[in-house]
């Protein structure tokens, strides 16, 4: 019993925490009340579809260029400031553009609202709306907010609907699967490439060595010089020699053996 009862009391602890923390949660992000953070948002909007975005890029772009003929009249602290802002121009013309791109894909005038989620954490806020335009384009404009409820980006996406989520997905899933595939039959490729190589590296080896056993049977059957036995000759010199110079009574140091034919 003691112990169901201890139970119990952990738990009541426990939820009594969270409720705390919920509590200070709420206490931190007392900027993000829903209908404020709706209100502001559709004054972005309102603004972002009232505003002249391509006179915006067109007057900067001609301050730019008129300022730029201007260096050698500034200073070069006044040069320095100037390139400063010169470069807070070129983005929010970038933004601009960007903006009249996406003001002549979906349409220039709001039709109605469609729904509005809210994102809220301890630090920021982010506020979807979805948007028909009267060209009956679908967009999804979303704002985000800091701690202290101040701007910090906005951007608008297309509107997809679940069938083109799930049509995208399907061709991002077949595009992934042919690509393994195709790595897989370049990997095989190269795998029989390897066993083509070994076997002409085989031949090759073959060939030199039937080559080289041609060579050495070549030289194992050429005819040997065969070597004259000089001393032998010498004797029979001397002898012809002994024969010539007893048969005609004379000496023998007066003859000369010129050749020696054998039959």
């Amino acid at each position: 019993m003691k112990k169901k009862v201890s139970l119990i009391l952990c738990i009541l602890t426990c939820a009594l925490l969270v409720a705390g923390c919920n509590i200070s949660l709420t206490k931190q992000n007392k900027n993000f009340n829903e209908k404020k953070l709706e209100k502001q948002t559709d004054k972005y909007l309102q603004k972002w579809f009232t505003t002249d975005h391509k006179g915006q890029v067109e007057q900067l772009e001609s301050a730019i260029e008129y300022y730029d003929g201007m260096k050698d009249s500034l200073s070069e602290d006044e040069w320095n400031s100037y390139l400063e802002q010169r470069k807070t121009a070129k983005e929010q013309i970038k933004e601009y553009k960007e903006a009249v791109k996406q003001k002549k894909k979906f349409g220039d005038e709001m039709d109605k609202k469609i729904s509005t989620d809210f994102t809220v954490s301890s630090t920021s806020a982010t506020v979807n709306e979805t948007i028909r335009t009267t060209k009956g384009k679908t967009f999804i404009y979303s704002v985000s907010y800091d701690k202290d409820g101040n701007k910090t980006e906005e951007k608008i996406d297309e509107y997809k609907t679940m069938g083109a989520k799930m049509a995208k997905a399907g061709i991002n899933t077949i595009l992934s699967m042919a690509i393994v595939f195709c790595v897989l039959i370049f990997i095989s490729l190269i795998i029989a490439c390897f066993k083509v190589i070994g076997w002409a590296q085989n031949r090759k080896n073959a060939k030199q060595v039937d080559k080289a056993k041609a060579q050495l049977a070549s030289v194992e059957t050429a005819p040997q010089p065969v070597e004259e036995n000089l001393v032998d000759d010498l004797e029979l010199v001397a002898v012809i020699t002994a024969a010539i110079a007893a048969s005609e009574n004379a000496s023998a140091d007066g003859l000369v053996v010129r050749s020696i034919i054998r039959r």
